[in-house]
């Protein structure tokens, strides 16, 4: 995989895969600055430093949640569809890749054991107002 497999249908991108041979030169930012969800990859030296900062309140306008998943260890296959459960990519991720759900829906397999880390927008309503499943086939 390149560093970067992004799943798009039409003008749509649904997800984003980062590999682990992710290079991000300093501070590089993977998103599309108009996307939902911001995700950055820093690497700096030590002894660099960041200047004391606040990040002032701001309004979005969010109409969907994002989703994003980092694989500390172990294998999964992902799959990624349209909002119509279209499948439109299954992609295996493991330890230390990464993955950004801006749209559509997504399932995943445990092929080995593993921990994962995801982070989404909140507050949570819980999973009968946060999700829609697939009927079954």
């Amino acid at each position: 995989m390149s560093d970067i497999l992004a799943v798009t249908k039409g003008a749509t991108t649904y997800a984003l895969f980062f590999g682990k041979e992710l290079k991000p030169d300093g501070a590089r930012f993977v998103t599309e600055r108009t996307m939902p969800f911001q995700v950055g990859v820093i690497e700096r030296p030590a002894g660099y430093g960041v200047k004391a900062h606040q990040h002032p309140p701001q309004t979005y306008d969010v109409r969907t949640t994002s989703e994003f998943l980092y694989l500390e260890h172990g294998k999964m296959e992902v799959t990624i569809y349209d909002e119509e459960w279209t499948v439109l990519k299954k992609h295996v991720m493991s330890a230390g890749d990464a993955m950004l759900s801006l749209g559509g829906g997504h399932s995943m397999e445990v092929l080995e054991p593993v921990r994962l880390f995801e982070v989404k927008q909140g507050p949570f309503p819980g999973d009968k107002q946060s999700k829609s499943y697939r009927d079954p086939q």
